[in-house]
């Protein structure tokens, strides 16, 4: 392998810290590989006569828009329709109808936390279609975010080629809900408009998306490092409603981080929101405050960072 691969070695470490940096997100132990196949298609759709050619302009300019799109092509998951089918079964069967004997109607917002190609919020909308009739006077809102991506924009095109809608999508769910266009197949519109996909910085202050009754965090929670699984989490906490749900994989648990957060018995996978505890009076003047951004726009001093990051040489050893 090593023989195909192109870039400095000091690169591969430089990018594996500018996405942990960016992102939160710890790249696997074939990271060298991943980046050679993922960016090597972006620098050719950016005009660069090579990937080297992109990563020497990264890490010598500093640019931070080039860094966006960089760790944005690294972090795109692959994702499967309906995947962890007993979260599903947990969220239609237990969860959704415990919120409609509290709420009794109104609106109900889910969101999918870290959507990647929209499979995941399609599939809530398509499982929401099929029981509609058991929550009448009840509408349900779906959110989909992530990074901004090329998989963030085939999302929002409710478009998949027929390789993706053989990965865990049920034949009748295909006839019922997709339309056949070209070698492709392409969501209808009720299920489109039923999702509503933004693009957001997931380490970012996630309290300008307003509040939600269900979050969907699943199978991704170990792929953070361990300072950015708690800044997520306690962005989190502040987006649940009191007595609302967050939802991880039907195996995970969030090993004592709970801010806030309890088992639901019987439930694996699945925590309620506590009722929040009163603010006190006096604020610990210690305690940074979110800046408020969404996105991945840094300052000048940024910019030097990045490039700074190119420079530096892996430990040995």
């Amino acid at each position: 392998m090593s023989a195909a691969l192109s870039l400095k070695p000091s690169y591969y470490e430089a990018l594996k810290r500018l996405t942990v940096e960016l992102a939160g997100v710890k790249l696997g132990s074939d990271h060298a590989f991943l980046i050679e196949t993922r960016l090597s298609t972006l620098a050719r759709k950016e005009g660069f006569e090579s990937l080297s050619d992109m990563i020497e302009e990264l890490f010598s300019q500093g640019k931070n828009r080039l860094a966006i799109q960089i760790v944005s092509s690294l972090l795109e998951r692959d994702t499967h329709f309906y995947t962890d089918k007993i979260g599903y079964q947990t969220l239609f069967d237990v969860l959704i109808p415990k919120l409609y004997q509290v709420y009794k109607g109104g609106e109900i917002r889910l969101l999918s936390f870290g959507c990647s190609s929209g499979q995941e919020p399609y599939g809530l909308a398509m499982s929401l279609d099929k029981v509609r009739s058991q929550f009448k006077d009840m509408t349900i809102k779906i959110v989909g975010i992530d990074y901004p991506s090329s998989a963030l924009e085939r999302a929002r095109q409710g478009r998949y080629s027929h390789f993706d809608v053989q990965r865990g999508l049920p034949i009748r769910d295909l006839i019922t809900y997709f339309d056949r266009r070209g070698e492709d197949w392409v969501i209808k519109d009720k299920i489109q408009k039923a999702v509503e996909f933004k693009e957001f910085h997931l380490l970012s202050n996630l309290e300008s998306l307003g509040q939600f009754h269900i979050v969907l965090f699943r199978n991704v929670l170990p792929h953070y490092s361990s300072p950015a699984q708690v800044r997520v989490l306690r962005g989190l906490a502040k987006v649940v409603k009191p007595l609302g749900y967050l939802m991880l994989g039907s195996k995970e648990s969030l090993s004592g981080i709970n801010y806030g957060f309890d088992p639901e018995p019987d439930h694996q996978g699945v925590f309620r929101r506590r009722e929040p505890e009163p603010e006190p009076e006096i604020e610990d003047p210690n305690i940074k405050k979110p800046t408020g951004k969404k996105t991945f726009e840094k300052s000048k001093k940024r910019a030097r960072d990045i490039a700074d990051l190119g420079k530096k040489k892996p430990k040995s050893g």
